[in-house]
């Protein structure tokens, strides 16, 4: 009751914005499908300007686009889109493992290795994401620098990077794959070898 609560106490545009973004990431709303003012206000029972704050708040992060004479339309990713959020998560992520040596403590190890376990009996794309994103930031987690990890959480945290790892299907072929890779960046780990373990990174930087 005291979260809906506090729910109900945020901006209306926050809970307008909550609930297009997730219908974006979850792939209710297609993508390039037309983000129409007026409809969305009809449909959520609410004025037309925190449909318009939710709206371009939707585009400075990525899940939106405006277009002059148009309207607002849901993000397509491209190919650039992809690798441009990969890029700088990859960059974050090595300067993560340089900064502690990949050394690990025997409860960072098996925590890592729980979270390839949840991975890899995740029964959908969000279970997935989450099992992802946890073994990603405690890879990272031993880094000194605070700032560097709220950072790299931050882009974890993006929309477009649940929207991407959202947009490939998920299936056994696709489970044995993460599986595969974060087993191989374990055992790196294990290894406290960083010169091993970063080039490994690759292999999470295709399509997760």
């Amino acid at each position: 009751m005291a979260v809906q609560a506090a729910k109900k106490l945020r901006p209306l545009s926050e809970q307008v914005y909550d609930r297009i973004s997730d219908e974006i990431v979850n792939g209710v709303v297609e993508p390039g499908a037309p983000l129409v003012q007026e409809q969305l206000a009809d449909e959520y029972g609410v004025s037309r300007t925190p449909i318009r704050d939710a709206l371009n708040r939707l585009v400075h992060e990525g899940l939106a686009t405006l277009v002059p004479g148009a309207g607002y339309f849901a993000t397509t990713l491209t190919p650039s889109n992809v690798a441009e959020v990969y890029e700088v998560r990859k960059a974050l992520e090595i300067m993560a493992i340089r900064q502690c040596g990949a050394k690990y403590t025997p409860l960072e190890l098996a925590r890592l290795e729980l979270l390839i376990a949840e991975g890899s009996a995740s029964a959908d794309a969000e279970a997935l994401f989450t099992a992802t994103r946890g073994f990603h930031l405690s890879l990272a987690a031993p880094c000194p620098n605070k700032f560097l990890l709220t950072t790299l959480e931050s882009v974890w945290d993006n929309p477009v990077q649940r929207l991407i790892s959202r947009s490939y299907p998920l299936d056994d072929a696709k489970l044995a794959r993460v599986a595969d890779s974060h087993t191989k960046i374990l055992a790196a780990a294990r290894a406290g070898d960083p010169d091993a373990l970063i080039p490994l990174l690759d292999l999470c930087h295709e399509k997760d």
